[in-house]
């Protein structure tokens, strides 16, 4: 990873790190974070005075109704419907985050083209994706297509049949578990193929950056070792994040 993570950033080398680098600078602004699930990201950014407001949005009924009450008194939290447009007017934000989101998504284009509407011109636009790299096919979020049976195994032993029935068979928020039923793949992106994506879209990248190498097995590896170890183990993740930039892909880019 390039970018330098400084002491009082609370989220270390990953993308949120990546993130509240970005914003931290003199001008603090308006932000929206796109698929922010319980609002914790907004939250801390708000917490740590990297913007001066911050509102996030996402798809889980669920999630939000339980978490928007919580939410601090500069930020908040708004259920959005899928397809539709966001309920904000043209150039609100000063700067706007997808994080690890648009590969879930079927129909890119249309939610890039939407966050460039509600940013202001030249403001700031953080998107992070899995990086192709060598180990991409450790991904354990295509197991369940890959694998169909023994997901389904797997899933129902820990969680229950009702459970898997709600997140993969009733598709619960038009979601095949985290992904669009209309995508049904993790998918994994080149900076190329990310730098062309957002020029469709009408941004200008600035620059790229990205996190570890060996993630993907670690993490395969991390599943099948004791309770006891896997805080040890969670350091060799941190130097792996800290010292490449192939597994995960962070950009930075401009309207």
């Amino acid at each position: 990873m390039k970018t330098q993570i400084g002491e009082k950033n609370p989220f270390g080398t990953n993308r949120y790190g990546f993130l509240w680098e970005v914003l931290n600078r003199e001008e603090k602004g308006c932000h929206l974070d796109f698929g922010a699930y319980d609002g914790t990201v907004i939250k801390k950014l708000a917490e740590t005075g990297v913007i001066e407001k911050g509102v996030g949005v996402d798809l889980n009924k669920e999630v939000v109704s339980l978490s928007e009450s919580g939410m601090p008194e500069n930020t908040s939290l708004k259920l959005i419907a899928a397809g539709k447009p966001l309920p904000f007017d043209d150039d609100t934000f000063d700067s706007v985050s997808i994080l690890d989101v648009i590969e879930h998504i079927h129909d890119q284009e249309s939610i890039l083209k939407e966050l460039y509407r509600v940013l202001k011109p030249n403001g700031l636009f953080i998107i992070t994706v899995p990086q192709k790299h060598l180990f991409s096919f450790l991904d354990l979020g295509n197991l369940k297509f890959r694998f169909p049976r023994l997901h389904r195994h797997y899933y129902v032993k820990k969680y229950g049949f009702e459970a898997y029935k709600h997140r993969y068979v009733d598709c619960a928020n038009g979601l095949f578990g985290d992904i669009e039923k209309e995508k049904m793949w993790h998918q994994h992106f080149s900076p190329r193929e990310l730098g062309d994506l957002l020029a469709n879209c009408g941004f200008k990248v600035v620059s790229f950056d990205g996190a570890g190498f060996f993630f993907r097995p670690m993490r395969a590896l991390g599943y099948a070792l004791p309770r006891s170890i896997k805080g040890w183990f969670r350091g060799f993740v941190r130097v792996d994040e800290k010292a490449f930039a192939k597994c995960h892909l962070f950009c930075l880019a401009a309207k």
